[in-house]
């Protein structure tokens, strides 16, 4: 019986256009009828997250919760206090930020408190993220001004996969850190033993729900230790980076389709006969 389903937001839960497909709300009633919990799962901040959720009814949220941060920080939706939360070191975060300037690429800070600092961005990251998470920009220079700030990760920006492969390689590894590949253009730097996976096992925990007991929903490589972790991994059909052959289960859905019905129609229906 699976009574909870993880799903990641951009590309996953998110159409393209980072609308919410219908679809996939009348799934998460559907859920709610049958006693299944829809958790949203993303890289991005509990506040950006419940902002995406906007257009949700919020009798369907109700008595969820949030998994942000790549699985850093969960929170019971509507609460900003967060009930496990992970940070890095200021030092980590500007040895990074050092490392990675001879590179060229965009940069993003995350506050724990959700606040997102931006700075050489290149224009097709601006347009991806317009209308779709706020940020702050600043001079790309120094990051001291964060020195007393707790800081959830640090991420940089290029629409060439290849290359951040390569710049990780060549950034090494960094003591206290994992790094991860997210949405065909972002290599993110969390504290080491924070991911996705993490996430939905600490909230399993927190549920008293076997992790065998959980569906995961993705698209992304930073999706794959959620779906690797949960009884059951779903990868869209817009999957990227081949991790729709390392899931359980790969739809026919995309992003703009409602990945969630189809979920509903072939794992969560079937238990309630």
């Amino acid at each position: 019986m699976y009574r909870l389903v993880a799903s990641d937001m951009d590309e996953t839960f998110l159409a393209h256009d980072h609308s919410i497909p219908q679809a996939n709300i009348e799934a998460i009633r559907r859920m709610r009828e049958l006693g299944v919990l829809f958790v949203p799962a993303s890289g991005r901040s509990y506040a950006s997250v419940v902002e995406s959720l906007s257009s949700v009814p919020a009798d369907l949220l109700d008595g969820t919760y949030v998994i942000s941060y790549n699985g850093g920080t969960i929170n019971r939706m509507g609460d900003p206090r967060p009930l496990e939360s992970h940070s890095l070191p200021f030092e980590t975060v500007r040895d990074l930020f050092g490392r990675a300037k001879t590179f060229g690429v965009g940069v993003h800070i995350y506050q724990c408190d959700g606040t997102v600092w931006a700075a050489n961005l290149p224009e097709d990251d601006k347009r991806y993220l317009d209308g779709h998470m706020a940020y702050q920009e600043f001079d790309g220079v120094s990051v001291d001004f964060l020195r007393d700030v707790p800081l959830a990760k640090i991420l940089f920006a290029r629409h060439d996969l290849a290359f951040l492969h390569q710049m990780a390689e060549q950034i090494g590894a960094v003591p206290g850190t994992s790094f991860t590949f997210s949405s065909g253009r972002y290599l993110e730097y969390l504290p080491e033993g924070v991911d996705k996976g993490h996430g939905l096992c600490a909230l399993a925990r927190i549920l008293g729900v076997d992790v065998a007991e959980t569906i995961a929903v993705g698209d992304s490589l930073n999706d794959l230790p959620m779906l690797e972790a949960a009884g059951l991994g779903v990868a869209v059909s817009n999957a990227t980076d081949g991790i729709d052959g390392l899931a359980g289960y790969a739809a026919r859905s995309s992003c703009d389709d409602g990945i969630l019905a189809e979920v509903v129609e072939k794992f969560i229906e079937p238990q309630a006969c």
